[in-house]
């Protein structure tokens, strides 16, 4: 009993440190709640053995597809930067990752189909009608943050630049960034020229 107390005040505590209250809308996507879910899934980490930190994660904004988008992004972290890489959706720990990769594999362990390269996934999500501004991206979690050279065109090819990383909601990103830096979270700075949310999420 004195553990479920526990956990209930540490879910509270957590919850008035990250949720904005939401406006009414039919949407669960909450665009304008910011969230740190490093900070939530570090303390998530030291919590009580056995609390179910879905709990936890619940509490700091966004639709729990979204937050579990990111929460498999952020599990990679550490991991390198090998250009082509190919991750398995069936694995849980993939070796290695180029940027557009960790989107498609994060979107795939939770049920999403993302194509391969980070132009494809940008007209994928324009042609959905899922493009957003850039400062909106940066406040929604799990929304993906695209730096091109010049703005990708059906049958056009990819650019000679073209990146791709996950909003973390609060002016950061998790992302396989290069081979200088591996998958990490990062400051996204005014990196970024395109941004969408991903439909389903």
């Amino acid at each position: 009993m004195d553990g479920l107390i526990g956990v209930q005040a540490r879910i509270a505590e957590i919850q008035s440190r990250f949720v904005t209250p939401a406006p009414d809308v039919s949407s669960d996507r909450t665009a304008s709640a910011p969230s740190d879910f490093a900070s939530v899934l570090a303390e998530a980490k030291t919590a009580q053995s056995g609390t179910d930190l879905s709990a936890i994660r619940s509490t700091a904004g966004g639709s729990v597809k979204a937050r579990q988008f990111v929460d498999e992004a952020l599990r990679q972290a550490g991991d390198p930067y090998v250009w082509g890489s190919s991750a398995s959706p069936a694995d849980a720990d993939p070796d290695a990752f180029d940027c557009s990769e960790l989107t498609k594999w994060a979107a795939k362990r939770v049920g999403i189909d993302l194509p391969d390269g980070s132009w494809l996934q940008y007209l994928k999500l324009k042609e959905q009608g899922a493009v957003i501004p850039v400062e909106q991206a940066l406040k929604t979690p799990g929304a993906l943050l695209f730096n091109f050279s010049s703005e990708p065109k059906p049958g056009g090819g990819r650019p000679g630049q073209a990146h791709v990383a996950i909003s973390l909601g609060d002016g950061r990103t998790i992302e396989a960034r290069g081979k200088k830096y591996g998958v990490g979270t990062f400051d996204a700075g005014d990196r970024f020229k395109y941004a969408a949310v991903i439909p389903g999420m």
